[in-house]
């Protein structure tokens, strides 16, 4: 289960038992922005309105549905008003953490696939754009 708390205009979330401990201004938590997920050389895929904070705190080691939901509800409580697309923030979550699996099997892999293909495959999965 993740804790929160707000103390001195910071949300302080953490979750027992695992290396996960953040401070987010609260003017800041409920902030939707346009993700890239990809190289900055290359064609990458885009999500827009999507919350920062869950791509970076859920896109790295924790990466659980029920931690991800409870996260959402903290979202929710302290920026009631935003306009963060949750089922686009989640698809950008899955998408983005599967891009991180698929480049880290890559290092050791006989059969490189380029950065172009990784995202074909993903946009095709996906049913994107």
């Amino acid at each position: 289960m993740i804790k929160h708390a707000l103390k001195d205009d910071l949300v302080h979330i953490s979750i027992d038992k695992k290396d996960f401990s953040h401070r987010i201004p609260v003017e800041k938590i409920g902030k939707a922005i346009q993700w890239s997920i990809g190289e900055k050389k290359t064609e990458s895929i885009v999500v827009k309105n999507i919350s920062k904070w869950m791509l970076r705190l859920f896109t790295q080691q924790i990466t659980e549905d029920r931690y991800i939901k409870q996260f959402q509800g903290i979202v929710q409580e302290y920026a009631p008003k935003n306009n963060i697309d949750w089922k686009a923030t989640l698809l950008a979550v899955t998408i983005q953490n599967e891009y991180n699996s698929r480049i880290a099997v890559q290092k050791n892999s006989a059969n490189k696939m380029t950065e172009e293909e990784i995202i074909a495959i993903l946009e095709e999965k996906y049913n994107l754009d």
